[in-house]
């Protein structure tokens, strides 16, 4: 259908009607680069933002679940006569929550799936960080900082000292809280727990994580002063994990709550509303692509319904000469899609130029000085081929009606209007 005469006269057109070619070409170029740039955009504010919550915390959780006895009249059968369950249902206490064969379940866990990249077992436990006249309630958590730093990153996030190598009665800290506290490197903090067991340590680091509630109020120690703290012996309280692929936690958590003796919960359990925003700032970028699209489309429309009414004569004399209500649509259906493809390739070329330019720009995250990102662009080969399939696309579907009216012309009337 598209034989050569079809796609001599539509680069004739083209070039004849150089400034209308041109103004399609632009309208074109300028939603594809809307599209790459403001794809790119939102696509890396969500990077940043999961990254944010996810590098900050275990994808997965195991800890032991709240066991509540059960009194005898809710079993469904008692084989032994003489057991007799009275009093009231409790919940034990959260000292008494504890993993004692952790190192056998760590090596278990790692081989557990492909998508488990690093396990660490974790003390955790609420305490109170004082220093002169000052208290605060804070989270202390007891690791192995080269194990753990596997799961959660803090060495590559310090801003001063160190997390690697964390003697006894050293503690690494959250710069907040740092700040809160006026504390500096070598300075000595008094931490309790909840146990009323105290002890001071030294200040061997400070990180900046970018989550603020850890940076506010958590507290790195070495696991053994941790299991020491909180009265464990050689237990842990809980064992984090971390996936290659963030989005896998559900599905891996509930595959573990049925093969392991405890809990398993994922980030996702316990961030809905970060999810439920993500998904709405991803709803309004396809909405922004297709009013963006709809826009393209109806412009080059516009243009080729003027070049039809404007070449109307032409395409009378056309059909007087034999030409086909095929190649005559084929004619606008080319020209349309040429249109696009030099559009979609101009606009690429921009939106991609104006990505890396605007990525290079660098701002203060906070007080600590880290720079971030002020257009953090997370600009891929998807994005780049998605514009110019949706520029083809639009160009093609738009030349439609006007190919359509062209093709429906009425060489006899045309000629004698004329």
């Amino acid at each position: 259908m598209w034989d050569y005469f079809s796609w001599s006269v539509a680069v004739r057109n083209l070039r004849h009607n150089t400034r209308q070619s041109l103004l399609t070409v632009g309208i074109v170029s300028t939603s594809v680069t809307l599209i790459i740039f403001l794809t790119a955009l939102i696509s890396g504010l969500e990077r940043r933002l999961l990254t944010n919550v996810t590098d900050a915390i275990a994808h997965i959780i195991i800890r032991p679940t709240e066991r509540l006895p059960i009194p005898a009249w809710k079993l469904p059968s008692i084989k032994q006569a003489d057991v007799l369950y009275v009093g009231e249902t409790i919940k034990l206490e959260q000292r008494k929550r504890k993993i004692e064969e952790w190192p056998t379940w760590l090596s278990r866990l790692e081989n557990y799936d492909p998508e488990v990249l690093a396990v660490s077992p974790v003390v955790e436990g609420q305490g109170i960080l004082s220093r002169g006249e000052k208290r605060k309630g804070v989270l202390v958590t007891g690791v192995i900082p080269e194990r753990h730093n596997l799961v959660v990153d803090l060495q590559s996030k310090l801003v001063r000292g160190r997390f690697f190598g964390l003697n006894a009665g050293e503690v690494t800290l959250g710069w907040k809280l740092a700040e809160e506290f006026a504390l500096q490197l070598g300075d000595k903090v008094r931490l309790v727990s909840s146990d009323d067991m105290a002890a001071s340590y030294t200040v061997a680091g400070i990180f900046d994580s970018g989550f603020g509630a850890v940076d506010s109020s958590t507290v790195f120690l070495p696991l053994r002063d941790a299991q020491s703290m909180f009265g464990l012996g050689t237990a842990v309280t809980s064992i984090g994990l971390k996936l290659d692929h963030i989005f896998e936690a559900d599905n891996i958590a509930g595959r573990l709550a049925m093969q392991v003796p405890y809990e398993a919960r994922s980030w996702m359990q316990d961030n809905q509303s970060l999810l439920s925003g993500l998904r709405a700032q991803s709803q309004s970028s396809d909405l922004i692509v297709v009013f963006t699209t709809v826009a393209a489309g109806l412009g080059i429309a516009a243009i080729l319904v003027m070049v039809v009414v404007s070449k109307l004569r032409e395409l009378g004399i056309l059909k007087a000469m034999g030409a086909t209500r095929g190649q005559i649509l084929a004619v606008f259906a080319i020209q349309g899609t040429l249109l696009a493809v030099i559009g979609g390739i101009v606009g690429s070329a921009a939106g991609v130029a104006l990505c890396l330019f605007l990525s290079r720009f660098r701002s203060a995250a906070s007080v600590t000085g880290r720079l971030v990102e002020t257009f953090p662009m997370n600009l891929t080969v998807g994005i780049v081929a998605q514009a110019i399939f949706i520029a083809l696309a639009v160009g093609f579907a738009a030349s439609l009606y006007p190919a359509w009216r062209a093709a429906r012309v009425n060489a006899i009337e045309v000629i004698r209007s004329t």
